[in-house]
């Protein structure tokens, strides 16, 4: 129920799946709590990387989550790498783990966002890397680059699938 550049926010119950960086997410959380003046706050994390493209773990933690009493608004997956066991260039693999995010989405009714690196050649900076099913999939592809002489990061907009570019 804040204002984020400029645009209203909704608090929600978020399940932030973390595959790397455990030791410093608490804390990350608390001083974001501390820095916002938050003191309850509906974030749940999963701090360890499981093969979401395989059908039975991905199931199983449909089912744990269920069990927590957990009903997530937001998935975060950080990052698909750690997450999947396939071949990210592979469109079938890839169709696995988008699987799993249909799944999380019909259940909850709750937005996926996959975080997901760039290709490391020149030509490759400005799309993620692998197979062109991960953006055919997206409903919103949203790059994040390193800072410039005029902000501290840069956020561009790369696709908005049912409506107008922002």
């Amino acid at each position: 129920n804040r204002d984020w550049c400029g645009n209203r926010t909704k608090q929600c119950a978020v399940l932030y799946l973390a595959g790397e960086g455990h030791q410093g997410m608490r804390t990350r959380v608390r001083a974001w709590q501390q820095h916002h003046g938050v003191s309850l706050l509906d974030f749940h994390i999963l701090p360890s990387a499981i093969e979401l493209d395989q059908r039975k773990i991905a199931d199983r933690l449909i089912e744990d989550i269920s069990e927590l009493g957990i009903s997530p608004d937001l998935v975060v997956i950080d990052t698909l790498h750690r997450y999947f066991s396939g071949d990210e260039n592979s469109a079938r693999d890839a169709k696995s783990l988008l699987d799993t995010c249909g799944k999380l989405m019909h259940s909850y009714g709750c937005t996926v966002v996959l975080v997901h690196h760039t290709g490391l050649a020149a030509d490759a900076q400005n799309r993620a890397r692998g197979s062109s099913a991960w953006r055919g999939a997206l409903d919103i592809e949203v790059s994040v680059k390193p800072k410039n002489t005029t902000r501290p990061i840069e956020v561009v907009q790369r696709k908005m699938k049912d409506a107008e570019e922002a």
